[in-house]
């Protein structure tokens, strides 16, 4: 967790000096689509402040006031941002059609070089980095990163014709508005399914199940049901038990059945089971 933590503080830091070089140099060497792109850029920083805050909300345990934990907070507050995002891009489209656009200067292609730079060495290290400790949250990080790459790389091909054509500059800007609108819609969608909850057939989650449940020769896994709410599972596990096994042994062998399953990589948080005569 602290490893996924100091990686998203680290992509922070580079989506602000990016968002900064951007919107800076798309004021001082007139180009609005780059302004357009370092709005694109600041929507990646504000994902990561929400990551950052609401995994950590997340993380707290269940109470009377809230029995099934804070999993579902992280949602909510992403689809927030989501809607944020998305008058963000409406804003970047009524400002497009209010523009003079002028020849940008050429100047501007090495702060373009340079954040293509930065956010293609931060797509990487977040790739690594989630893909070592198993983090989605920065998988998720680094393909956006890799997106605005694209994004740039774009606006780099832009600002050249712009040299001939300065009307390119409006085309440019509404394609970046129409990505920083989709970004928006993917957030709000994504999260509105997830709080709605989802059932599961995780043939690989039940697998995990039925492994740990059949470790106790005493106990025979038999089925089991999986929903997913939030960032969290909750499973029913039906299982064939012996019928000479005794009360107390059943209680230990369930807690040792939680423990591991809630250890494991799938965030299972909710555990119950249903006890049938083998």
């Amino acid at each position: 967790m602290k490893k996924e933590r100091k990686a998203l503080y680290f992509s922070i830091l580079i989506n602000t000096i990016v968002s900064f070089l951007k919107i800076g140099g798309g004021l001082i060497f007139a180009s609005y689509t780059l302004i357009a792109d370092g709005y694109y850029s600041v929507c990646d920083l504000v994902t990561d402040f929400i990551a950052l805050i609401s995994a950590k909300i997340a993380k707290r345990r269940a109470n009377k006031k809230y029995p099934f934990g804070y999993g579902k907070v992280e949602y909510i507050s992403q689809m927030f941002i989501g809607v944020l995002i998305f008058i963000l891009g409406v804003f970047t489209i009524v400002k497009s059609f209010g523009k003079n656009f002028v020849v940008p200067n050429l100047n501007i292609i090495y702060i373009i070089i340079f954040v293509i730079l930065l956010k293609a060495l931060s797509s990487n290290y977040l790739y690594q980095v989630g893909k070592k400790n198993r983090s989605q949250v920065l998988i998720s990080s680094a393909k956006e990163s890799f997106v605005d790459v694209v994004s740039s790389s774009i606006v780099l091909f832009i600002v050249l014709i712009g040299q001939f054509f300065p009307m390119i500059d409006l085309i440019g800007s509404l394609f970046i508005s129409i990505l920083i609108l989709g970004e928006g819609l993917r957030i709000i969608n994504d999260n509105i399914f997830a709080l709605l909850g989802e059932d599961k057939n995780d043939a690989e989650i039940k697998k995990i199940i039925e492994s740990t449940v059949n470790q106790n020769k005493r106990l025979l896994y038999s089925d089991s049901s999986l929903i997913k709410n939030g960032s969290y599972y909750q499973t029913t596990i039906e299982i064939a038990v012996d019928d000479e096994m005794k009360v107390k042994d059943l209680i230990k062998s369930e807690n040792k059945i939680k423990s591991k399953l809630k250890k494991s990589k799938y965030n299972i948080k909710f555990i119950d089971f249903n006890f049938i005569s083998k």
